[in-house]
């Protein structure tokens, strides 16, 4: 039979029921006052959202500190002397990407391909780590030049020491987007490499800024 007694429902209340914390849906459901007060509190999603926009904005405003400047671990640049070119490092230079052994050897500047082919050696003693080096498909489509006549040139100087480098790092270092596969397409307009192309669609839009000024 059902249990009518109310002095056993006393007793079988949970005395410490009413210290627990009480719920909005809680509040809401016993009182209509509470109900409203628990509408104008934020949700924890809302105020971690305020605590993010504040540190966002200090972080804007707030002078950044930077610490100490790591050490360059890059290898030093060692100039290599044209008597030092063998031979065989010349026959070692790729002419395809299908002539290049891959996960071995030395890392090209522009594709960061690790290679056993050989790559091209800057000759300007502010050069540093594998910034001087360009393996034989990437110096002849991106700039137009033979790695074989960069060794063989002992003032030879590479790309980014000439300021002229288009690889995807050095042009977003400069705040310019990186320009991808544009060898075809440099090709496709009658250029022979890709810097060539460039150095022409700058002349074309310096050309048009100067018209529309004049």
């Amino acid at each position: 039979p059902p249990r009518s007694d109310a002095t056993e429902g006393e007793s079988r209340r949970n005395p410490e029921r009413a210290t627990r914390r009480r719920t909005r849906s809680m509040a809401a459901s016993e009182d209509p006052s509470a109900q409203q007060e628990a509408e104008g509190e934020l949700s924890l999603e809302e105020e971690l959202l305020e605590v993010r926009d504040v540190y966002w904005i200090i972080f804007l405003i707030a002078p950044r500190h930077r610490g100490t400047p790591r050490p360059n671990q890059s290898k030093p640049h060692v100039v290599r002397p044209v008597e030092d070119i063998t031979e065989d490092e010349l026959q070692l230079v790729a002419d395809n990407m299908t002539d290049k052994t891959y996960n071995s050897g030395s890392t090209c500047h522009q594709c960061r391909q690790k290679t056993v082919d050989t790559k091209t050696c800057c000759r300007s003693e502010d050069c540093r780590g594998i910034q001087g080096q360009f393996c034989g498909p990437c110096l002849r489509n991106r700039y137009g030049e033979d790695v074989r006549k960069a060794l063989l040139d002992p003032v030879w100087k590479c790309p980014p020491c000439r300021g002229i480098c288009n690889c995807s790092f050095c042009r977003q270092r400069e705040g310019r987007c990186p320009t991808g596969i544009l060898f075809p397409l440099a090709q496709f307009h009658g250029f022979s490499d890709v810097h060539s192309y460039l150095s022409r669609l700058a002349s074309t839009l310096q050309d048009c800024l100067i018209s529309v000024l004049v």
